[in-house]
């Protein structure tokens, strides 16, 4: 009886893998549509209407991370906090400051993003894309601060499904918009116009996903509202806190994570404006720009992207639950969370490490088909530069656990040095060695390692944090090693007999699966109460007991 009670109470302090794997699933589905709808608007728009998005979207996320784009985490964290010691009012009290804090905020960063267009993209055309994201800066604080407050509940599912519907949403709008914006001008306008009007179309849909997922988030609010209220009325032992109070505690809070988000996503933005600036002075084209940042930006790092957004979904889950820890002084769950967290996330972005290493080229030329300009350069950079989704995966974790600690400024300080040593690396290997987006690639990469080697260090010093090197790397490592070997040898196999790209790529990615998974238990590297943790767990512990694997 006593060991059911102890595996319920690992199952409830676990219960953050279940709401991350939501979220890291919402994530992943996003993603995906994501990159399908990137299919149709990239065959619109082309690479040089890619690389104009991107370098108007860049800008418009520094002004994004700089107002509102840590308050979902920052707002859970207090809340988090608030609940675990049961005061509500307070809880209460915390979004409402929040609400307006983010109305404010949002509101003076759109105005200045689109009066500051001009200075903002290196590229002429990048600006009236620019100026049609700005408003969205406004409605993106109001819904990430209704994402903070689901999930400073301890839950993620509103926050997963109005991601779902926010993409959809952006999705239908960006493609019909592109192409009713640069179909009718094909043969009227000058080609030069084209890219522009059809990334400006891409862009109406991503304010018309942020709309949809701020309805959505307001309607589940609302049914919401009974219980709040309720919990609310019942008072609470501990002092009700001032808004003065309150407002100051959520400054103190965002204020670091503003600074180390915008440090950690800043190296998109220096990227796109040095790119433009060097290379025009290596004497390229600016069509020739354009379309080789287009594919680094509209295929290589889509792809990539991809499943650290499953790092990103955990340490969303994992924060408040570390913040309610440390709030509570459980020094034990803190380390205990930390290390399963970082442990799930390497069992998954190590095999997709090597998972586009060895299929990159293939899955490009399946989505997208072959690049008029660089046919071969999304698969190469993708063969050459997946170890970005290790080591950025990494950092994501180590940061949110440094964060959730109240180790605020340690990030700000990782970051910026990593920062610093990307952005040179970026100049010398395009300006010195003429490397254009391969540049970036590698100094990108370099950005991540810093971080973690810098942040695993300081978990080690101020947490007390002891890494499983192990089972958390070793293991994964191995397994993903058969994989791979797997992978590439039943493509090519395929493609050899049937000549068949598609068939080729489904064949390989379901052995690699497979093998992945069967070499990852026989070097036990993950146990069956840490399957249960996952959804729909159970049901895999048990058909591995039917098969006599877990006993």
């Amino acid at each position: 009886m006593s060991g059911t009670n102890e595996k319920r109470q690992v199952n409830q302090r676990n219960n953050f893998l279940v709401q991350g794997s939501i979220l890291a699933i919402a994530g992943i589905i996003v993603r995906i549509i994501g990159m399908v709808y990137r299919i149709p608007l990239t065959n619109i728009i082309g690479d040089r209407g890619n690389s104009l998005y991107d370098s108007a979207y860049s800008a418009y996320s520094i002004i994004l991370i700089i107002s509102s784009y840590s308050l979902p985490v920052a707002i859970s964290k207090l809340i988090a906090a608030k609940n675990s010691k049961h005061e509500y009012v307070n809880a209460n009290r915390v979004f409402k400051a929040s609400l307006l804090y983010a109305a404010v905020v949002g509101l003076i960063a759109s105005i200045i993003c689109f009066a500051f267009a001009p200075w903002l993209v290196k590229a002429d055309g990048a600006v009236p894309v620019l100026r049609v994201l700005a408003p969205v800066i406004f409605f993106s604080a109001i819904l990430g601060t209704f994402r903070g407050l689901f999930q400073g509940q301890g839950t993620m599912v509103p926050t997963s499904v109005s991601q779902i519907f926010e993409q959809i949403f952006n999705a239908i709008v960006s493609v019909l918009a592109a192409f009713l914006l640069v179909r009718p001008f094909i043969k009227n306008d000058p080609d030069d116009l084209l890219p522009t009007r059809g990334a400006m179309g891409s862009t109406l849909g991503t304010g018309a996903g942020v709309l949809a997922g701020l309805v959505f988030v307001a309607f589940v609010f609302f049914l919401y509202l009974p219980m709040f209220k309720q919990r609310s009325n019942k008072g609470q032992r501990a002092p009700i806190d001032s808004y003065g109070v309150i407002l100051k505690s959520i400054i103190l809070t965002v204020t670091p994570m503003v600074l180390s988000a915008t440090l950690y996503n800043v190296s998109p933005f220096i990227d796109n404006y040095m790119i433009f600036a060097v290379m025009e002075k290596l004497g390229y084209a600016q069509p020739d720009i354009q379309s080789m940042h287009g594919i680094y930006t509209g295929k290589y790092l889509l792809m990539v992207n991809i499943p650290v957004a499953i790092a990103n979904a955990l340490s969303s889950a994992m924060l408040p639950n570390l913040a309610a820890a440390k709030a509570r002084g459980d020094s034990d769950e803190i380390i205990s969370k930390s290390q399963i967290t970082i442990k799930v996330t390497m069992m998954i972005a190590i095999p997709c490490t090597v998972g586009l290493a060895v299929l990159g080229g293939p899955v490009i030329q399946l989505i997208f088909g072959r690049s008029i300009a660089y046919p071969d350069l999304a698969g190469r950079l993708l063969l050459f530069g997946s170890g970005f989704v290790l080591f950025f995966a990494l950092s994501t974790v180590t940061n949110a656990i440094l964060q959730a600690t109240d180790h605020l400024n340690l990030p700000v300080i990782h970051s910026s040095i990593a920062l610093v040593i990307h952005t040179i690396l970026a100049f010398v290997f395009m300006r010195a060695f003429n490397m254009n987006v391969w540049g970036l690639m590698f100094s990108t990469i370099a950005f991540a390692f810093v971080l973690c080697v810098l942040n695993i260090i300081a978990l080690r010093r101020k947490v007390g944090f002891r890494m499983e090197w192990k089972k958390t790397f070793a293991i994964p490592l191995l397994a993903s090693a058969f994989m791979g070997i797997m992978c590439w040898g039943g493509y090519y196999v395929v493609h050899y007999f049937t000549g068949s790209n598609a068939f080729g790529f489904i064949v390989a990615f379901i052995m690699g699966v497979i093998t992945y998974f069967v070499a990852l238990l026989l070097f036990d590297g993950v146990t069956e109460q840490e399957l249960e943790n996952i959804p729909k767990g159970h049901l895999i512990t048990k058909v591995l007991r039917k098969l006599n694997i877990f006993e």
